[in-house]
């Protein structure tokens, strides 16, 4: 018995095989000879051609080549072959050429991934959530919250969650949070705002029109060249070192044009770059210099503005430490701080919407409205972005007389 069992599964295996390494018969379709009526078996044509002359009793199907700009993917008993998709749609690019057996492939560019029919653009994740999944042609961002000890402070689509930096031998002044790094004790001489004395000058328009260029996502050696070929007296090495060291990536570029600044002010060929900021903070400060504001009011504000909140015991020692005139300003001040990614204009107007709901004064209401238009015009920033890319694209901007004048 054992025997036969033995050979029965033999004989099993081997059918198995044969049937594996077979190849398959070409499949077939009925065709009716128009001539003598009768009904024949045909052979189908293969992928990348088509039937020429169908099949009679004395002949085997004739099947001809695809034309060029044509295909066929699979068997069939057609006389044509499909046309190729002659373009692909807005926001796609040629993943793969049209041939004889397969249509040409689009594919959503860079960035985007497609939805029905149209290419969309990846979702960003918010400040303290990373990319979990990078998006796909085909498919979009997938964000996750940042855990306990990472962090991210950028809206983005690819960047991921980074742990907090350890205060390895220094005191660690500001613990991380889900939005923001860890600040050591050595690193807040550089990269820390959130000083509560009242400034009198005005940052909020440096902060505006240099904002673009931390969204560029400047590469090291793009960074290197901007400070390399901006006019006037370099930043010193060694302070861009400290800044490189102690400032995450977001901090970097503006930490150093602020450096850049400040030590140029009395450069006259820079007034066509510093007279703008001027300007822009003259006006800001005009708008902001409100009297009777209360405590609550500020408060109010405060809670109004998205992202990370300045906490009331802030708000409460600006209230102590800064004239009713400023009050507003150093507000919006350690807000920007604490949300460097956020954009200023977008900010005030979410405000003003949640602040008309609220008992607050016309006055402020009005202040805040100013305020955001002032931001949202978009000549100074746009004069400050063809500057700065030039720089970024070509060495000698600035040395030519006539681009200066």
């Amino acid at each position: 018995m054992r025997s036969q069992s033995t050979m029965k599964l033999h004989v099993l295996l081997a059918v198995s095989f044969t049937w594996a390494f077979h190849e398959a018969p070409p499949p077939k379709y009925q065709h009716r000879d128009p001539a003598t009526s009768e009904v024949h078996l045909c052979d189908q044509c293969p992928p990348g051609t088509a039937v020429q002359q169908h099949c009679s009793a004395d002949s085997p199907t004739a099947c001809a080549p695809c034309p060029d700009s044509h295909f066929s993917e699979q068997w069939h008993w057609g006389d044509s072959c499909q046309y190729c998709t002659s373009v692909c749609k807005e926001r796609q690019m040629v993943r793969r050429e049209c041939n004889s057996t397969h249509d040409r492939l689009c594919e959503c560019i860079k960035g985007y991934y497609l939805v029905v029919e149209f290419c969309v653009r990846h979702s960003t994740c918010p400040p303290g959530y990373g990319a979990a999944v990078l998006g796909t042609p085909v498919s979009d961002t997938l964000c996750e919250k940042c855990p306990e000890g990472y962090f991210s402070s950028a809206e983005s689509a690819t960047e991921l969650c980074v742990p907090h930096r350890k205060c390895t031998d220094l005191r660690t002044l500001h613990p991380g949070t889900a939005t923001q790094d860890t600040v050591c004790e050595g690193e807040a001489a550089v990269c820390s705002t959130q000083r509560l004395q009242c400034h009198t000058e005005v940052t909020l328009c440096e902060e505006a029109i240099f904002q673009f260029l931390v969204s560029q996502r400047l590469s090291a050696a793009q960074m290197d060249r901007l400070m390399e070929n901006l006019p006037g007296r370099k930043v010193d090495r060694k302070n861009v070192e400290r800044v490189k060291k102690a400032c995450s990536p977001q901090q970097q570029i503006l930490q150093l044009l602020r450096l850049w600044r400040e030590q140029n002010k009395d450069q006259d060929k820079l007034s066509s770059i510093i007279r703008g900021v001027d300007h822009c903070e003259r006006k800001v400060s005009r708008c902001t210099s409100l009297k009777n504001l209360t405590l609550s009011d500020l408060i109010a504000v405060t809670e109004s503005l998205p992202g990370m909140k300045v906490k009331e015991e802030d708000v409460r020692e600006v209230v102590k430490t800064c004239q009713s005139q400023q009050y507003i300003l150093q507000l919006l001040r350690l807000w920007k701080a604490r949300n460097g990614e956020q954009d200023i204009a977008k900010g005030l107007a979410q405000s003003l919407r949640r602040l008309r709901s609220r008992d607050v004064s016309r006055e402020l209401l009005r202040s805040i409205r100013r305020i955001g238009r002032i931001f949202s015009s978009a000549s100074i920033h746009k004069m400050h972005e063809k500057m700065f890319l030039h720089m970024i694209q070509d060495s000698k901007c600035f040395k030519s007389k006539s681009y200066n004048d």
